[in-house]
């Protein structure tokens, strides 16, 4: 009940990371910080972080974040992720949302809004570890299985979902025909809001992945400048 939240903080920017250190250092969790992939890589694979704060550089390491964060999703496929990094790009953006990251902000970026950001991540991971109102949803041809985090659709297993797919997937079951807003959404799996287009790209996320197993999937419907719904 006392357990306080390990965060870890992979930057290769002493100056940041000691900032970084020194703001969380302010909150009630225990906070590991690492220069460099290896080293991270090594201590993390033996001590599960609560969430984990990756610079996407690192030293000579063009994709060095992106490299670490997959090794380690192989261990923990629902390790909550957050970039912060200076490349901003949409390329790297999406790749990063891609691979299951469930933030990415851009470098430089202020204490108070760091600490804000920090404090969300953490709400979002005890709500994803606390009880559920029930153990299953069944939406229509939809079966989620909240304990193991399984989901079937037309009786077959869907593919591995990301910690926020899963979130998001959840919401939308569990208000089939319902219209919900971009920030509803944005609310519901970061407890903040985030820009459309972030929320757009967990949806393709989705999507895809149902129409892997099944081509005809057009059960999450768009509505044009609002936001989603699950459709029956």
């Amino acid at each position: 009940m006392n357990h306080q939240p390990c965060i870890a903080i992979v930057e290769d920017d002493k100056d940041q990371r000691q900032n970084y250190v020194r703001a969380l250092e302010c909150m009630p969790v225990q906070v590991l910080a690492f220069a460099d992939k290896h080293s991270a890589l090594q201590a993390l694979t033996q001590q599960r972080p609560d969430l984990l704060i990756l610079d996407i550089i690192l030293g000579q390491e063009y994709d060095g974040g992106f490299n670490l964060y997959s090794q380690l999703n192989r261990q923990y496929p629902d390790l909550p992720v957050l970039f912060l990094t200076e490349r901003v790009g949409e390329i790297d953006q999406v790749s990063g949302l891609r691979m299951g990251a469930w933030d990415y902000q851009p470098k430089p970026i202020t204490i108070d809004y760091f600490i804000a950001k920090i404090e969300s991540l953490l709400r979002l991971t005890r709500n994803s570890n606390s009880s559920q109102e029930s153990n299953q949803i069944t939406c229509g041809q939809l079966l989620i299985d909240l304990d193991r985090r399984h989901l079937i659709w037309q009786q077959q297993p869907l593919s591995e979902f990301t910690m926020t797919e899963f979130t998001m997937l959840e919401y939308l079951a569990r208000r089939p025909g319902q219209v919900l807003t971009y920030q509803q959404l944005g609310q519901a799996t970061f407890g903040g809001c985030v820009e459309n287009n972030t929320i757009s790209t967990h949806i393709s996320n989705i999507k895809r992945k149902f129409k892997a197993l099944d081509g005809d999937f057009n059960n999450i419907i768009s509505e044009y400048g609002q936001g989603y719904r699950w459709r029956n």
